[in-house]
């Protein structure tokens, strides 16, 4: 169930990324954003399974608790944090050269 829930709200922060980059920058800007979700996705997954094999036998903890939930949560977290700083950062505001 932990996977789907991550799959899930990865999916609505490609809807957003996509729709805010269309919005104000164009369709190319908005496809190259949602290509660079994916890459980062599959990257952090592949560190994160790493890292939680360390920590985590292969079964995980039980049926309910796999280490590849473990892994998504951990990367989750880190792609919050990665997305927050990336996303937010403020434009300069535009001078009017008339004024």
């Amino acid at each position: 169930m932990i996977p789907v829930f991550v799959f899930f709200i990865h999916t609505l922060l490609l809807v957003y990324v996509f729709s805010k980059n269309y919005i104000e920058e164009g369709m190319l800007s908005a496809f190259l954003s949602v290509i660079f979700v994916i890459i980062i996705f599959s990257v952090g997954w592949t560190f994160s399974e790493f890292v939680m094999g360390f920590f985590l036998p292969n079964e995980g903890l039980n049926l309910l608790f796999p280490r590849a939930a473990f892994s998504l949560l951990l990367l989750t977290i880190l792609e919050a944090l990665f997305y927050k700083f990336y996303y937010n950062t403020k434009k300069p505001a535009k001078s009017d050269p008339a004024a």
